[in-house]
């Protein structure tokens, strides 16, 4: 008994000396400031490096969304895409007006041209085509896109008292139509275009199938799609010289 207690006493003046010893070592570490420094440590590896971390990995995740972004951008502005471009088109009955949806791809990767094109086959047709019903629209067309000595031109040739004129010769009783053959571009503003004008009576009688060169010069506005609503697209044509080419009915019949 004597030798446990001796014993159990050692072992208690030991733990107790460790003790102090551990104390006294804790307070040294906190005088000297190290326990501070190891604390400042253990908060930044705890809380604010995974923080810094998560912002850099925001941060080069977003560069890399805006770099894939721009090369989406960039590749899809490679490809011929179309813009939609909105107008309008007036008219005093909605209920009977209808707009004809041309495209204008007659010259590839040329929208001007194409839509040069589309304007001169158009007046081509308006100015050689003849009918008795519409033929205050057709003065108002040819008044609208020619200058004022082709649009006196066209006005003498149609007027009653020029025996060639369509009116005298067709009057209510024919109409006469227009089917474009082909059409050359010797420069940017001139046209040579070849059809052939048939003149049917309401019976179907044919009094006229005629081949026809026309030589036009015109003038047409750049293309802008940033022009105010209401602006008008000019189209005029300067110069127009007819000649025929060939009068079916006539070899037909020799």
């Amino acid at each position: 008994m004597l030798l446990c207690y001796r014993i159990n006493k050692r072992l208690y003046l030991e733990s107790m000396e460790e003790k102090n010893l551990m104390q006294l070592s804790v307070q040294e570490y906190i005088k000297s400031g190290e326990y501070f420094v190891d604390a400042r440590k253990w908060y930044n590896s705890k809380y604010i490096y995974p923080l810094t971390q998560r912002s850099c990995l925001l941060i080069v995740c977003s560069i890399f969304c805006v770099v894939l972004l721009l090369l989406v951008y960039t590749i899809y502005s490679l490809f011929p895409i179309i813009r939609q471009v909105r107008y309008s088109i007036k008219s005093d009955n909605i209920f009977q007006t209808t707009a004809n949806i041309l495209r204008a791809n007659q010259t590839q990767n040329d929208p001007l041209k194409s839509i040069a094109d589309i304007m001169v086959r158009n007046y081509v047709v308006q100015r050689e085509s003849y009918n008795y019903d519409t033929l205050k629209q057709q003065f108002t067309f040819m008044q609208n896109n020619s200058t004022r000595v082709i649009f006196r031109k066209f006005f003498n040739f149609m007027n009653v008292d020029n025996s060639l004129s369509p009116v005298m010769r067709y009057q209510k009783s024919f109409r006469r139509s227009i089917n474009i053959l082909s059409a050359t571009y010797p420069t940017e503003d001139q046209c040579i275009l070849t059809f052939t004008s048939t003149a049917k009576s309401n019976s179907g009688e044919i009094i006229e199938n005629i081949v026809w060169q026309v030589s036009l010069d015109f003038e047409i506005d750049r293309i802008n799609l940033n022009l105010p609503m209401d602006s008008r697209f000019n189209f005029a044509v300067t110069n127009y010289k007819l000649k025929m080419i060939e009068n079916k009915l006539e070899n037909k019949n020799n």
